[in-house]
C-alpha cells in the first residue's frame, strides 16, 4: 500500500495547517460563479449543430430529369389563353408540357371558380422548335373568351413540370392562342401579364419545405417567392403595352447531409430579371442554367471528446487563475497588516 501512495501525484496538507481567509471565500465565491458561466457556456455551445459547406464538380449525368416547382398568379390573365410550354437546348420543345400542374381560374377577386389539370397537346412530341400547336375554336368559344377578359379574370397556374437537366426555359405564353387575336383585337389590346410568384424553386418540393423551415441559414433554394411585377398603362384610357417577363436563373445542385435523417438534393439558383415592351404577345419566361459545381452542407456537432477537453482547459485555467489572484491578494493584506503594527501605515 505505501509503494502505491508513492505515485499520489495530489498530496494533501492537512486541515490544520492551512487557514482560511476572507479574501480567499471571496475570490472562490468568484471563481465558482465564473467556472460555472464557462461550463454552461461550453455545454450550450457542445449542444449546438453547426454546417460545414463545400465545393465539388458536379458529376450528375444530362440523363437525369429535374423537376420544376412553379407557383404563379396572374390576376388578370384569363387560364383560356395561356399555355405553359417547356424548352432546352437539346431540341426539345414540348408545347402545353405537364407533369403535375393545375390551372385556377379566378374572379376578380381572387377566388376560384373551377379548377383544371394542364392537359398536352397532341403535337406536343413532335412539335419543333418554333411550331406550336393552336387549337381550334368556334364564335361561341370566342365570346366565352371575351366574356372572361371583360369580367376580369384571373389564373393561378401551380404544380411540377419535369425535365432535361440541360440549359432551357419553362415559359407561361399565349404564342399558341395567337390565331384568336384578330378575332378578339380589341380584347387583347388590354392583356395584362401581371403577375405574382407565389413559388419557384428546383428539386423535391418537400425537401425544399423542408430546408426552408428547418435550415434557414443554409443557401438560397427559393429566391423568388412572393416577388411581383405590375404592368400599368401608360397614361388613362391608352392600350396597355404587351410585355415579356424574362427570368435568368443559375442553378446550383446542392446537397444536404443532416445528422438525424437521410440527405437532401435540392437546387439553390440565383436570378435576374429583365422586362421587354413590345409587340409580341405577353409571355412570362423562367430560363435556366446550370452551375458546373456543386455544394454539400454537413452537419456537424462537436465531438464528447473535444467537450472535455475544453471543460478541463476552463477548470484547470479558472483555478489557476484564481489562485495568483489569491496568492497575490493575500500577499498584499500580510503586508499591509505588518505596516500597521508597526505604524507606517499612514
Amino acid at each position: 500500500m505505501r509503494t502505491v501512495k508513492k505515485f499520489d501525484l495530489y498530496r494533501k496538507v492537512p486541515r490544520d495547517l492551512t487557514e482560511a481567509t476572507f479574501s480567499g471565500a471571496s475570490i472562490s465565491f468568484c471563481t465558482v460563479l465564473i467556472g460555472a458561466y464557462l461550463f454552461v457556456s461550453e455545454l450550450m455551445v457542445f449542444r449546438e449543430r453547426s454546417w460545414k459547406s463545400e465545393m465539388l464538380i458536379d458529376e450528375s449525368k444530362t440523363e437525369e430529369k429535374l423537376q420544376i416547382n412553379l407557383d404563379v398568379t396572374m390576376p388578370l390573365m384569363p387560364c383560356e389563353l395561356l399555355s405553359f410550354d417547356a424548352q432546352d437546348v437539346m431540341g426539345s420543345h414540348e408545347v402545353d408540357a405537364h407533369g403535375n400542374l393545375v390551372k385556377d381560374r379566378l374572379t376578380s377577386k381572387g377566388d376560384v371558380i373551377a379548377t383544371e389539370e394542364v392537359k398536352t397537346s397532341h403535337y406536343g412530341a413532335s412539335s419543333g422548335l418554333t411550331r406550336h400547336f393552336t387549337y381550334s375554336y368556334d364564335n361561341q368559344d370566342t365570346e366565352r373568351i371575351k366574356k372572361m377578359i371583360h369580367s376580369g379574370e384571373g389564373c393561378r397556374v401551380r404544380g411540377y413540370v419535369k425535365v432535361n437537366k440541360v440549359p432551357g426555359n419553362v415559359h407561361l405564353s399565349t404564342y399558341s392562342h395567337s390565331y384568336l387575336f384578330g378575332s378578339l383585337y380589341q380584347e387583347t389590346r388590354n392583356m395584362n401579364i401581371t403577375h405574382t410568384i407565389n413559388h419557384f424553386s428546383f428539386g423535391v418540393d418537400a425537401d425544399i419545405s423542408y430546408i426552408q423551415r428547418h435550415f434557414k441559414d443554409t443557401g438560397v433554394v427559393a429566391p423568388l417567392d412572393g416577388l411581383t411585377q405590375v404592368v400599368t398603362e401608360k397614361k388613362a384610357g391608352s392600350y396597355i403595352d404587351s410585355s415579356i417577363f424574362e427570368y435568368y436563373t443559375k442553378v446550383v445542385p446542392t446537397t444536404y447531409l443532416p445528422m438525424d435523417r437521410p440527405p437532401l438534393h435540392v437546387y439553390q439558383f440565383t436570378a435576374n430579371s429583365n422586362k421587354i415592351v413590345n409587340q409580341q404577345m405577353p409571355s412570362l419566361y423562367f430560363r435556366y442554367d446550370f452551375s458546373p459545381v456543386t455544394v454539400r452542407y454537413e452537419e456537424k456537432q462537436e465531438s464528447f471528446a473535444h467537450f472535455l477537453v475544453q471543460i478541463c482547459a476552463v477548470v484547470g485555467g479558472i483555478f489557476t487563475v484564481a489562485g495568483l489572484i489569491d496568492s497575490v491578494v493575500h500577499k498584499g493584506i500580510v503586508e499591509l497588516a505588518k505596516k500597521a503594527e508597526i505604524g507606517k501605515l499612514g
